[in-house]
């Protein structure tokens, strides 16, 4: 990196923010690393959310409002502020999300020890409206070689949690194809991860992320779930040549609905093992990883065949649960399966 590296411009989206903007904006500016950019973008707000970011703007000189002169979406706006980053790192939250004090300093070290690095996340604390605990994420990988498994199935980094080498976004710009729409950060990851960039993650709750059952993704989930077993399904082509089909490819990425049978279940999880075998033997210094997030995976599929599966699937799923007993028995597994079984919200 440059002697301007230590620059970082923080893309800040904001539509209709006033309930939780304050709190975002708070904990950017009380960054152990100063040496930072908000770049808030207001997408077109109707309510106070124009007001509050002129005002935190005239008080700090590190905010900087611009403005869409409509509505124009997230993918739009985020394009914008990577285009707008002055900075050799530009790094991503939401406007109901919190920072950790210490998160950007801490991807920033990680960045500059690790050049093969492109992109790195953090762990989650997520929180419901009120504020409320909920069930914890764990981190599934935190080097190159276990998010290169990990994105075969699922997001390899948290997007609103990351911080990437500016011409590394400025490269792979967000909306990259017709089915990114709701599902933009893995179409985009997944390029950088063909074009070889490396991603990894600090496993540590550095940001506060807030579940809202009114957000976005939560409206438009079919889309996003029909997008994302599609852009899925192109990376793992690309990346070994292989394609699962329909059925398969579906529990493979744990999207598991009225149309999986008993027989998908079954080869979506001989595919699981098979991409694991692959990619234990490609990456060597990252089984251990690999290993501990095929076995999540295969928690997460039987959990949700057993849930959301028709009759059969669910019969299925137990004698599968069975079968992969000692996988489904290693200490990262019990660990997961009993984060999820507890009550999903504590007060904070």
């Amino acid at each position: 990196m440059s002697a301007n590296a230590s620059l970082v411009s923080i893309v800040l989206p904001c539509y209709e923010a006033e309930e939780s903007l304050a709190a975002a904006l708070d904990s950017l500016l009380a960054q152990t690393h100063r040496e930072i950019e908000v770049l808030a973008i207001d997408d077109g707000s109707a309510d106070a959310t124009p007001r509050i970011l002129e005002e935190y703007a005239a008080r700090d000189g590190r905010v900087r409002v611009l403005r869409n002169e409509a509505n124009w979406g997230v993918i739009r706006t985020l394009n914008r502020g990577v285009a707008e980053a002055r900075g050799e790192i530009v790094a991503r939250m939401d406007a109901d999300d919190v920072a950790a004090p210490t998160r950007i300093e801490r991807q920033i070290e990680l960045l500059e020890r690790r050049p093969e690095v492109g992109v790195v996340g953090t762990g989650v604390e997520p929180v419901d409206r009120e504020g409320r605990r909920l069930r914890p994420r764990p981190v599934l990988c935190t080097g190159p070689g276990g998010a290169r498994f990990v994105s075969l199935f699922a997001t390899p980094v948290m997007h609103p949690t990351i911080a990437a080498r500016t011409e590394l976004m400025r490269a792979h710009p967000y909306g990259g194809s017709p089915e990114s729409l709701h599902t933009e950060d893995y179409e985009m990851f997944a390029r950088m991860l063909d074009a070889g960039a490396g991603f990894a993650n600090l496993d540590e709750p550095l940001t506060r992320v807030r579940d809202d059952p009114s957000s976005v993704s939560a409206r438009f989930e079919e889309i996003q779930v029909e997008n994302f077993v599609r852009c899925a399904a192109r990376h793992l082509e690309r990346t070994l040549g292989v394609s699962p089909g329909p059925g398969p490819q579906r529990v493979l990425v744990n999207r598991i609905d009225s149309t999986v049978g008993p027989s998908d279940l079954r080869e979506g999880l001989r595919w699981l093992d098979r991409i694991e075998r692959e990619l234990r033997r490609r990456e060597p210094d990252s089984a251990a990883e690999i290993g501990r997030a095929a076995d999540l995976q295969r928690v997460d599929v039987l959990v949700q065949a057993a849930l959301k599966g028709a009759p059969a699937v669910r019969l299925a799923a137990g004698a599968l649960a069975l079968r992969y007993g000692r996988r489904l028995l290693s200490p990262a597994s019990r660990g997961y399966l009993a984060g999820k079984l507890r009550p999903a919200a504590t007060r904070r």
